[in-house]
């Protein structure tokens, strides 16, 4: 017994052996290119007095896992991602309403009696969002790559490429008539490369030793960078499709999105510029006009009036 009860005395004075160092926690944001396009919305001060409603991040892929470890069930991260489409909006100088975590002012309203849960309702009712902004993953496919695996004397190299596409969608809709103001879907892929030298091979005289093994590196890209990147900049593409929208700005989210599209933009020199060609966008309906910063008014009625009129709700 004396072993195993040295096990329970502490060793040394109090200190503590350190096995490994973590590394320092970092700040997570977009991308550089997708973090300017934002800022250029936001040095706009277009955007500062318009409410933007961010609703449940939904997960439409259908993909999930259990068949490793640390497995959850999903690739993806779930309604906790609207967090992302939230910091979009107020880095580009919008107003962001939390739409999408209700189960806190649902408790509010449950133990704080009658006259919370009417003060809680008239503030909701006054200060209505301008928009809503909707966002989902909506596929996620596994993809192949090359592969190559050479031995000469059972000795060679070996690469292999995989990788995953992701796509997210971004829906911008008026409250009340519920029209579809814009649509933006992207998609970004992920790759996991594996490289390396692989050995099998007999070693010595007369039977000599079999010796196999390899030696290799592997690089994974981030899924949950590639997420924030693809959600940040559908938000962004939704807000830039606004006139009032500074055409600078605009240009920057459509280049971001064109950049794996250059040759076939190129091939296309009859199409007008992002600028020129912003009255011919699908995903703006034509006869609404431009929203304005909207003046202080009084309490939201509900009903359905100028489409104009309604973007212009009280801050």
């Amino acid at each position: 017994m004396a072993p195993l009860g040295g096990c329970g005395i502490p060793y040394g004075t109090g200190s503590r052996v350190t096995l490994s160092e973590a590394p320092p926690s970092a700040q997570s944001t977009p991308s550089e290119g997708i973090m300017q396009a934002l800022t250029c919305m936001r040095d706009s001060h277009v955007l500062n007095r318009i409410r933007f409603g961010i609703a449940v991040h939904s997960d439409g892929t259908g993909k999930s896992s259990y068949g490793y470890e640390g497995a959850t069930g999903s690739f993806l991260p779930q309604g906790t991602a609207a967090i992302w489409a939230s910091e979009a909006v107020i880095r580009a100088g919008g107003l962001s309403m939390n739409y999408y975590e209700l189960n806190t002012e649902r408790a509010l309203r449950q133990f704080g009696g009658s006259s919370l849960d009417s003060a809680l309702a008239t503030q909701q009712q006054t200060r209505v969002p301008n928009f809503i902004i909707s966002t989902a993953f909506t596929a996620l496919d596994f993809i192949g790559g090359p592969s190559m695996d050479v031995r000469a004397g059972g000795i060679g190299p070996y690469y292999n490429v995989r990788g995953a596409s992701l796509e997210v969608s971004a829906e911008m809709y008026r409250p009340g008539d519920r029209m579809t103001m814009a649509i933006s879907s992207l998609n970004r892929q992920v790759f996991y490369r594996d490289a390396g030298v692989g050995v099998a091979r007999i070693f010595g005289k007369g039977k000599g030793e079999l010796v196999t093994g390899t030696i290799g590196f592997t690089d994974q890209q981030r899924l949950q960078e590639a997420t924030r990147d693809v959600i940040a900049l559908a938000v962004a593409d939704v807000l830039a499709s606004m006139p009032i929208v500074p055409d600078d700005c605009r240009r920057m989210v459509e280049n971001l999105k064109a950049v794996h599209k250059v040759k076939t933009t190129e091939d296309r020199p009859q199409q007008k510029s992002s600028a020129s060609a912003h009255g011919n966008r699908r995903d703006v309906p034509p006869a609404a006009p431009a929203p304005q910063n909207p003046p202080a008014q009084g309490a939201v009625t509900g009903v359905a009036g100028d489409p104009g009129t309604s973007r212009r709700n009280q801050n």
